[in-house]
């Protein structure tokens, strides 16, 4: 995934660049403030408090991924589960935005893209933590006055100097009182959920326990009969720890990714699989007073993986789509390598 940056040439000198002695290397001894990540646990924060700029739009930040999580845990037990890379892209955009570009802490976002390209030998286990150096690149930067409006970030991943992959995010800003005129009656959290639907058995979707399940048990649905293809009720759970590490007024972008995720889980059949390959747009909010359906179809890919389209409904219309490439993941029968 190359990177394509034009900005715009009233930008591009507005910010200065670095002085050479900023230039120190990443040291990855403490997580970044947790405000400036979106999380209130400690323990969910990828980020640690290690940033450089490097130029006028191009920045340097680092990251760590554990060896156990309690809700991204290894795959097959030998690799490295692909969405922590897709939350530390997410926390590099928070963090980016309030850091470099002054946006207040307070101000929503909305994400509208987010994908991602892995290596999957990149992505083994190994004895120890892995740390992660994101080198961002901010295009098609938007400012309403000095008040930062939207962009786009090209992030490439290094594991200890090895290319670990690529990705991309796309996202908008807004002031409060905005945000609350475009949600209406959503922009508060509501007293209550729904009742929920019953979750798929946990096995089925690569989990462990039904806490984690996303997607409920299939409707009676036309193609139900066809394995290559399904659709169930997306299931919420606001009493999780990761999904839900704080309030939220609607559907969480990262609860989406995990739902087609479960549904390529669940298409591809018994055994671990690896995503390294995910494309995710986001085209409205989902919303927690209506049931939203997730439709998921296999078909095989040219390098004898496998590709998965999902695509999630509510109110009749499709509010978000994913496309994911998947392997086979072998189940390690030892410890790290």
């Amino acid at each position: 995934m190359p990177v394509h940056l034009s900005l715009p040439a009233e930008l591009a000198d507005d910010l200065s660049a670095p002085a050479a002695e900023s230039l120190h290397p990443l040291t990855f001894e403490r997580t970044a403030p947790r405000d400036l990540v979106h999380r209130r646990a400690i323990g969910e924060v990828l980020l640690t408090d290690d940033w450089i700029r490097l130029g006028a739009h191009r920045f340097k930040v680092g990251a760590q991924w554990p060896r156990g999580h309690g809700f991204y845990g290894p795959v097959g037990g030998r690799w490295h589960d692909p969405l922590l890379a897709a939350e530390s892209i997410r926390q590099t955009s928070s963090l980016v935005s309030h850091v470099f570009y002054d946006l207040p802490r307070d101000h929503p976002t909305l994400m509208t893209e987010l994908s991602l390209a892995l290596s999957p030998e990149a992505l083994r286990l190994d004895d120890r933590p892995v740390d992660v150096e994101l080198t961002v690149d901010c295009g098609e930067v938007t400012r309403h006055g000095s008040r930062l409006a939207a962009m786009t970030m090209e992030i490439g991943l290094v594991r200890d100097e090895v290319p670990l992959g690529r990705g991309r995010m796309t996202f908008n800003c807004m002031r409060r009182s905005v945000y609350r005129r475009l949600r209406g009656s959503h922009a508060e959290v509501p007293a209550r959920l729904p009742e929920q639907p019953e979750p798929l058995p946990p096995h089925e979707v690569g989990r462990a326990v039904e806490a984690d399940v996303v997607l409920g048990l299939p409707l009676d649905d036309p193609g139900a009969a066809d394995p290559r293809q399904g659709a169930w009720p997306l299931r919420v759970n606001w009493a999780h720890p990761t999904l839900f590490d704080h309030p939220t007024d609607h559907v969480p972008g990262m609860l989406l990714l995990e739902a087609a995720r479960q549904a390529a889980q669940r298409l591809a059949g018994p055994g671990p699989v690896l995503v390294t390959v995910m494309t995710n747009q986001f085209h409205r909010y989902v919303e927690f007073d209506a049931p939203c359906l997730v439709r998921a179809r296999l078909s095989a890919s040219g390098d004898g993986g496998h590709e998965v389209r999902v695509a999630a409904e509510q109110h009749g219309a499709v509010v978000y789509e994913c496309t994911l490439t998947l392997q086979r993941a072998p189940v390690s029968t030892g410890g790290p390598r």
